[in-house]
Formats: C-alpha cells, sequence, structure tokens
C-alpha cells in the first residue's frame, strides 16, 4: 500500500477474548507492531502494519489512547466496527478476516492498495466507479451505510485496479429507519462516490447520478452530525 490509510489498504466480538484461536494476541502485536500508517489523535486510534508469520495484517488500536478514550470513545468505535464488517464479511472490497484483539484493538488482513485521491498511472475509469457504486449498494443490502465515503483516504484502488472500501468507524444500522431517511443515507453515501467520479472522469458521470451528487452538495452544509458519529476528514 503505498500509501494505505490506517493507513490505505476481518471475526471476534468482546466474548472471543476467552476464545484461543484468534490469529494474534495484543502481547503478540505488542513484542513487534510493526509499521506505523496512521497516528490517531487524541480520540483516534494508531493504524497499523502489522506481519505476524506470513501473513499482513492491519491493526486499529485505542491501546495508546488516555484510559478514559479507551474506555469510552475506544471501545465503542472498536465494537461497532468490527460488528459492522462482521455483517459484511463476504462482500469482495470490504476488509476481510476481522477480529477482536481485545476491547481496545481489532485487525484485519491487509490489501495493497492507493488512495483514490492519489495520481493514478491508469486513469480511474467509468468501470471503477460503477464497481464502486455496486459495492456500496452491496453494504446498503446489508442495511450499513458508511457515511464517510467523500473522504478518499476510505476509498482505495487496488493492486488489480478494483474499489476497497476502509474505515467504517462512522458506519450507521439503518434497518431501523423509516425509508425515506435510510434511501437519503443510501444516497448520501453514493454520492461520495460520485464526487469521486467527476473528479476522475467528469465526461462519464451521467445526468442521473450528477443531479443526485449535486443535491446531497446542497445537503452538505447541513450535516451536523458528523462530529457526534465520529466522522472526521484527515488533514
Amino acid at each position: 500500500m503505498q500509501k494505505f490509510r490506517h493507513q490505505t489498504t476481518s471475526h471476534v466480538d468482546e466474548r472471543s477474548s476467552a476464545h484461543p484461536r484468534t490469529p494474534f494476541s495484543r502481547s503478540d502485536f505488542e513484542r513487534d507492531p510493526g509499521n506505523l500508517l496512521h497516528g490517531g489523535r487524541w480520540a483516534n486510534a494508531d493504524v497499523r502494519l502489522f506481519r505476524h508469520g506470513d501473513k499482513d495484517w492491519v491493526v486499529k488500536d485505542f491501546g495508546p489512547r488516555s484510559s478514559i478514550v479507551r474506555k469510552t470513545i475506544g471501545a465503542l468505535f472498536t465494537n461497532r466496527e468490527v460488528v459492522a464488517l462482521q455483517r459484511l464479511a463476504d462482500i469482495p472490497g470490504v476488509p476481510a478476516d476481522v477480529f477482536q484483539v481485545d476491547r481496545h484493538a481489532f485487525a484485519y488482513r491487509f490489501t495493497p492498495g492507493r488512495e483514490i485521491s492519489e495520481r493514478h498511472r491508469t486513469p480511474l475509469t467509468a468501470e471503477f466507479f460503477r464497481a464502486l457504486e455496486a459495492l456500496l449498494q452491496n453494504v446498503h443490502a446489508r442495511g450499513i451505510v458508511h457515511l464517510d465515503v467523500r473522504n478518499g483516504h476510505n476509498v482505495l484502488v487496488s493492486d488489480q485496479g478494483k474499489p476497497l472500501l476502509i474505515d467504517f468507524q462512522s458506519n450507521l444500522r439503518t434497518q431501523w429507519m423509516p425509508r425515506g431517511l435510510r434511501r437519503w443515507m443510501e444516497e448520501f453515501d453514493l454520492a461520495g462516490a460520485y464526487k469521486h467520479w467527476a473528479r476522475a472522469d467528469p465526461v462519464s458521470l451521467d445526468p442521473a447520478r450528477a443531479v443526485m451528487l449535486e443535491r446531497m452538495n446542497r445537503w452538505r452544509k447541513f450535516w451536523v452530525l458528523r462530529g457526534y458519529l465520529g466522522i472526521r476528514r484527515r488533514k
């Protein structure tokens, strides 16, 4: 990855701490924590690339944060991201082999990729963005919205030219939502993909998708929930 964000670029819950067959433990990780991909601020996780045996893992860890952050925000965000990724486990393009290291950290298999915001030797085409759209629709079909697709750090291009979607910390479950709100949330995600599409290959972005993008751009100024949902933009 060249620049994987948690860079960029799968299941055990809290009960799994008693399960002996997790790929590695915190003590394994802390003996040689690997390469730092992204250092978290006071309330965000550190993200590291960790090699265990012959496999590479991304570890998202709130362990270095203060005790208060670890036991509150860290535990909450770790659990909710693991639960979401477990629901999405068999969807290609979503972090795989997720497991919870402990209350404050989880890991998933590393997949090489470059952030969509980087310059690419091969221009991104409509085919790539239709694949990204389909990936989001598969996520939505499981009752999950990502809510931070506009952030170019969260959409990767694999070495095979396929879309990868990472960092589900801001996700929401949509089953409980009224149909209209759920549809709005899903369109918010899709508009994030269309934003990248409009920048990379504007000629191929058809009018219907462009209209949705423009509509969601107008709504963004009212999107005051970002901080409460844990959505943040990296500088």
